[in-house]
């Protein structure tokens, strides 16, 4: 099982990096390491849950090559769940590894693919997931692009999980070369009946080598 000790520890060793490299250019097996730390804030549509999660993105860049980004993903949720005037509260936990390729069709509009495979849990239960995401991207001036995604999330293995599809759009922000925010705003369906399951709002930085 992933220790959620990890995840601090691994956010102090990235930010130790990053002061360090600070104003060098990196490579890495040939691409440029980066590293985000996303904060999102996930409510059910009933309004009965609401969980609020800190994800690390440890990434190599290429800039050519049938793969576009490999990352590594550790991520902590702390859910509130609110029942016949219970309160319950859980911690939650995601770890994974996935790949993305991009695309382009004209100079400022392209695309991309990204797949993950992982495991997610608590302390009393996990099971296997992945998903696939195609997403479309426009470059607009200003280092602005805006980005629409579709996820279709699914458990496998002997132990299972819920299945899940899950809009995603939002704009992304390149601040500087090495600096970026990306905001985004994503819906949630059960895969087999289709009700709508949660809304959510991530902001994400990220800082390149």
């Amino acid at each position: 099982m992933f220790d959620l000790k990890l995840l601090p520890v691994a956010a102090a060793l990235s930010l130790a990096c990053a002061h360090c490299l600070a104003h060098a250019e990196t490579t890495l097996f040939g691409g440029r390491p980066q590293i985000g730390i996303e904060v999102e804030h996930e409510k059910a549509s009933d309004g009965n849950s609401r969980g609020n999660s800190v994800t690390l993105f440890p990434d190599i860049t290429w800039k050519e090559g049938w793969i576009t980004r490999a990352e590594l993903l550790l991520m902590r949720e702390h859910e509130v769940e609110t029942s016949a005037g219970v309160t319950e509260r859980s911690q939650q936990y995601a770890y994974g590894f996935r790949l993305r390729k991009d695309v382009k069709f004209t100079e400022n509009f392209g695309g991309f693919v990204r797949v993950l495979v992982g495991r997610k849990g608590n302390k009393d239960y996990s099971y296997n997931y992945s998903y696939i995401e195609p997403a479309l991207k426009w470059e607009l001036k200003d280092g602005i692009e805006l980005y629409s995604g579709y996820r279709f999330i699914r458990s496998f293995g002997s132990a299972s999980g819920p299945d899940k599809n899950q809009l995603r759009m939002g704009p992304g922000f390149d601040i500087t070369d090495q600096h970026g925010v990306d905001v985004r705003w994503s819906r949630t369906w059960d895969a087999h009946t289709r009700a709508r399951l949660s809304d959510s709002v991530e902001v994400e930085y990220s800082y390149k080598f």
